[in-house]
């Protein structure tokens, strides 16, 4: 079989509601493509009732960033003043996409707000505001428009699905644009890159093909390679569940 062809289709939840204040993602479809696959935008935004069966035909599945989840799912103060933009319709929309590709081994790559979702989902809680209930000298919000580079490091471990897709550990440079993290690890979840400020930066939940990063490798991959090995060792996985299915394009 010609490889060049095997291009898996990789699903990428966002909201339109935030496009607008997000002109790096653009980079996001272009990142995927240089990683060999065919992304596909899924808008949740909006109620979406075919969703799982939408996710169940996809060969991978981005769940991406955007505004806050909401704190009822978490048990956190919803009259908080520096929440933005909450949107329960779409929290409610991933938690079934991410059922799904449970269900269908689909794997998955979950980005920033995704990371933050994917925890709360399972059980976990978030620092509302890292500045206010988590202050720490790294940066990790230092502006949309900085999010084309690298502005702190994360240390990867070892032996890890994450590790793995990006064909090193250790020290790697990442870019960041989050005023939420991760307080409490949903059970099972794996905190398995770290911030020196001791934040969780990515997670894994064993026994599936899922990480979490707290960083945005689908704006960065153009300039730091180890985010478009991410990229790329996501889309290798997604293209052998493609070739396992037959549906490669």
């Amino acid at each position: 079989m010609n490889h060049h062809l095997e291009r898996p289709v990789i699903g990428i939840t966002y909201s339109s509601k935030d496009l607008e204040g997000f002109g790096l993602w653009r980079h996001m479809f272009h990142g995927f493509v240089a990683a060999g696959a065919t992304p596909v935008g899924i808008d949740c935004a909006v109620e979406q009732p075919l969703i799982a069966s939408t996710v169940r035909r996809l060969d991978g599945l981005v769940v991406g960033g955007g505004g806050d989840v909401d704190p009822v799912r978490y048990g956190g103060a919803v009259d908080d003043e520096l929440l933005w933009g909450v949107n329960p319709a779409r929290d409610a929309i991933e938690e079934v996409a991410l059922r799904a590709a449970f269900d269908g081994a689909v794997p998955v790559l979950a980005i920033c707000r995704g990371m933050q979702f994917v925890n709360v989902a399972l059980g976990g809680t978030l620092h509302a505001d890292l500045t206010r209930d988590r202050p720490s000298d790294v940066v990790h919000r230092p502006g949309k428009e900085l999010l084309d580079r690298s502005c702190h490091d994360v240390d990867v471990d070892a032996d890890t699905l994450l590790s793995a897709w990006m064909g090193r550990h250790g020290r790697v440079a990442v870019n960041s644009e989050h005023h939420q993290g991760l307080d409490v690890l949903a059970p099972g979840l794996r905190g398995v890159a770290h911030s020196r400020d001791g934040l969780v930066e990515a997670v894994e939940l064993p026994g599936r093909q899922l990480v979490g990063v707290q960083w945005h490798p689908e704006i960065l991959w153009s300039t730091e390679q180890s985010s478009l090995d991410l990229l790329a060792g996501f889309v290798r996985i997604s293209a052998t569940r493609a070739s396992a299915n037959g549906q490669l394009v």
